[in-house]
């Protein structure tokens, strides 16, 4: 028993002597060598999905359908999601563009997990515990396999991580540049998703209650923020009025808000969900972070820790909602929240870079990576091949018969082929012949 006590004692109490010792060598953990990393893990999860998965993703159909028809929001959420993808599809051959959204994908949760890396060299002052976060986050669904997939939710981990690095930067150096950067990246985080508020409420609310944030009002650069951020909301906003708030209406729907009021086992039962889906998550970057001894405290600063916490409002807020309201929150509205937990993770453990604990940390991720490889081959080029058993979503039947499909369709239905069914049905529609996204979804809306 004692020597499981000196064990645990060693490890998780480093003094802070230990701390200067073990991170003298930070030129190991320099920002050209995580970006080395980086590449090869998009370049990974760009190539193989592209291998394994025989459709056209439901969400990039959708986004596209909506995006080749100009309008400041949709039915679903803001413009900026379908204007992307719809730009992306045209700059880009065809042959080309259906597996470009897997690189778009990678390349939006790299993007933002990279902005947080900086925020965590700019909080921690030391290279060590920003490197580690990112090969920490490898470890997490939403950036690997499950970030296939380039819709409205994985965009937003780009545009999370980089309004909180612009925002903090904003308060630390009160320039110009920095808030326009904020505000740019808080309104397209918005005009994504609405759900982006929950990251932006708690960034606000420490503009008023800590003393650095107070001082950025002195100053008219936050508000050239502001008003770049108003600029991208405004005319979303209008169009919500003309529109009679569709998109909300959609959200209120999609979190059963609609049906009759939950009653407390049951709020209680989705409140727990939220944060049982949420840590059950974690799993695996909690057990690679454990390999490490911990060392002393880092972060002194109270703004600092203000802002590292911050990032977790968003999934508490999620809870709240659950808890108050009843609603559901779906796993997938979460994806950008996990673009941060890594940051506050490492802040908590202050994990020390030892030699044979950065080996073991690397066999750990290497034997994770392969685990990955072979489940995701498994999944989408032999269990469901062409159809995502379980996944209602996703369309079918797959390239081959979209071909025979197409080959029928087209002589019979001279372009365009007008249809009255909802967006997202034609949207399926386009998703299921190989050969429309060729006609740059000729198939128009009409109701």
């Amino acid at each position: 028993m004692s020597g499981f006590s000196d064990f645990f004692k060693r490890h998780f109490r480093a003094d802070g002597a230990e701390v200067e010792c073990a991170d003298g060598d930070n030129g190991a953990f320099s920002a050209k060598k995580l970006f080395v990393i980086v590449a090869l893990w998009m370049a990974l999860w760009t190539i193989w999905p592209s291998l394994c998965i025989g459709n056209v993703s439901i969400d990039i159909a959708e986004n596209v359908a909506w995006g080749q028809n100009f309008a400041w929001g949709y039915d679903k959420n803001p413009y900026f999601g379908a204007w992307l993808s719809y730009a992306v599809f045209r700059l880009l051959p065809i042959s080309v563009a259906e597996y470009f959204f897997y690189f778009m994908s990678q390349l939006s949760a790299m993007t933002g997990l990279i902005a947080v890396y900086w925020l965590a060299r700019d909080i921690f002052k030391r290279e060590f515990p920003a490197f580690l976060l990112v090969p920490l986050a490898f470890l997490i669904p939403f950036f690997g396999h499950s970030a296939c997939e380039f819709n409205d939710d994985v965009l937003c981990m780009s545009l999370y991580g980089l309004t909180a690095l612009f925002f903090y930067r904003g308060v630390r150096r009160n320039t110009p540049g920095m808030w326009i950067a904020a505000g740019l990246c808080a309104g397209l985080a918005l005009m994504t998703k609405y759900l982006s508020g929950v990251l932006l409420l708690p960034l606000g609310m420490l503009l008023i209650l800590t003393r650095e944030g107070r001082a950025c009002w002195k100053k008219p650069w936050i508000y050239l923020g502001g008003a770049v951020c108003l600029l991208l909301v405004i005319p979303n906003v209008i169009w919500l009025f003309q529109h009679d708030f569709v998109a909300v209406q959609y959200a209120l729907r999609r979190a059963e808000l609609d049906e009759p009021s939950a009653g407390i086992l049951t709020r209680l039962r989705l409140f727990f969900d939220v944060w049982g889906d949420f840590l059950s998550r974690l799993i695996l970057p909690v057990l690679a972070l454990l390999i490490f001894r911990r060392g002393a405290p880092a972060v002194r600063s109270g703004f600092d820790r203000a802002v590292v916490w911050a990032t977790l409002t968003p999934t508490v807020l999620s809870s709240l909602f659950a808890l108050v309201t009843g609603g559901r929150v779906m796993v997938s509205w979460t994806t950008p929240y996990y673009v941060f937990v890594t940051l506050w993770m490492v802040m908590l453990y202050r994990p020390l870079p030892e030699r044979r604990n950065i080996r073991i940390f690397i066999g750990f991720m290497a034997l994770a990576t392969v685990i990955m490889i072979l489940i995701f081959g498994y999944e989408f080029a032999y269990r469901r091949p062409y159809l995502r058993r379980h996944y209602g979503y996703n369309t079918y039947p797959g390239r081959r018969v979209a071909d025979h499909l197409t080959a029928e369709w087209r002589p019979a239905t001279p372009p365009p082929a007008p249809t009255s069914s909802p967006t997202a049905r034609t949207a399926a529609t386009c998703a299921i012949t190989r050969r429309i996204i060729r006609w740059r979804f000729s198939i128009t809306t009409c109701g």
